[in-house]
């Protein structure tokens, strides 16, 4: 196997997997299936992952953090007062890159523990944010509990029952819904009221 398809090949088992999980619990998936619709002997899938467990892992890990990186921007737009339709849009076109594995883990009930995950890792950003802002604000971490509940649910909604609407359709919604009270949590989060 040549360099180029050693690069290839853990994204073509990864997408091999994800086409079985978007259709069956992962604990009725086998090695056998991924490597078979990939192309490949079961012996490649051991060379880049140990089991199907940790295939899912490294995607969740992947997705986990395209998501902390967007959320980052996301909070720079508004906190710096240029939260706009637009750069929420740029911002959406990234979460819609990775939109095949978030419509899954955003609608799969065997996997609870990813919406769990990922509303800890925006609850802890946040309040490492207003931590660094040294912010006071008593009971801070309910405003980061409301602002997390609803920006998530947005998102979660958008992705199973929005497919009717555009990004920037979407991105117009989320502005005119979250926009001032996003900005005033923010804002005290940050410690700028």
């Amino acid at each position: 196997m040549d360099n180029k398809n050693k690069l290839k090949t853990p994204e073509i088992l990864k997408d091999a997997f994800w086409k079985l999980y978007s259709e069956k619990e992962i604990s009725k998936i086998r090695i056998s299936e991924i490597t078979n619709l990939a192309g490949y002997n079961r012996g490649v899938f051991y060379l880049y992952f140990k089991n199907i467990y940790e295939i899912f892992d490294v995607i969740e890990k992947e997705v986990m953090l395209e998501i902390k990186e967007m959320s980052q921007l996301i909070q720079a737009f508004i906190i710096d007062e240029t939260y706009n339709q637009e750069k929420l849009s740029v911002i959406i076109d990234n979460y819609k890159k990775n939109e095949k594995y978030l419509r899954v883990l955003f609608t799969k009930n065997d996997n609870p523990r990813f919406m769990m995950r990922m509303k800890k890792m925006l609850k802890d950003n946040l309040i490492n944010e207003a931590k660094k802002a040294n912010c006071h604000k008593e009971n801070i971490e309910y405003y980061i509990e409301y602002y997390v509940s609803g920006v998530v649910s947005l998102l979660i909604h958008w992705f199973i029952y929005g497919s009717k609407l555009s990004v920037d359709e979407f991105s117009k919604l989320v502005v005119e819904i979250t926009g001032l009270e996003s900005v005033k949590i923010l804002k005290l989060i940050y410690g700028k009221d």
